[in-house]
Formats: structure tokens, C-alpha cells, sequence
């Protein structure tokens, strides 16, 4: 079949396995800190007009 040229040639060891689940590991751990954002959060209607006609004026 197919399937078993394509799977014949995986070969698992200790250390090779050990590695990806290290790696899995870090991706899980990096994936939960948080990202910092820089930015003014927008509370009023009045800022959110000076912000767009800022953008307007910067030809955004």
C-alpha cells in the first residue's frame, strides 16, 4: 500500500523523541506569555474622532 513506503522509513529513538516533546514543551510555554501592545486605549467618542482625523491627516 501507500501508506506503508511512506511510514517504513520513521525511525523513533529516545533521544530524537525526548527532543520533540522538549520542543513541543517550549512552544506550549512561549505560547502563554502574554504579548506586550503598546498603544492608548480609546475611551470616549471624542478621542476616537482625534484619532481619525490624525490617521486622516497621515494619509492613513
Amino acid at each position: 500500500m501507500a501508506t506503508s513506503s511512506i511510514t517504513h522509513n520513521f525511525v523513533f529513538d529516545a533521544e530524537s523523541t525526548q527532543r520533540f516533546v522538549d520542543q513541543l514543551e517550549a512552544a506550549e510555554r512561549d505560547a502563554q506569555k502574554p504579548t506586550p501592545v503598546s498603544g492608548k486605549l480609546i475611551r470616549t467618542h471624542e478621542e476616537f474622532l482625534a484619532f481619525m482625523k490624525k490617521a486622516k491627516e497621515n494619509g492613513r
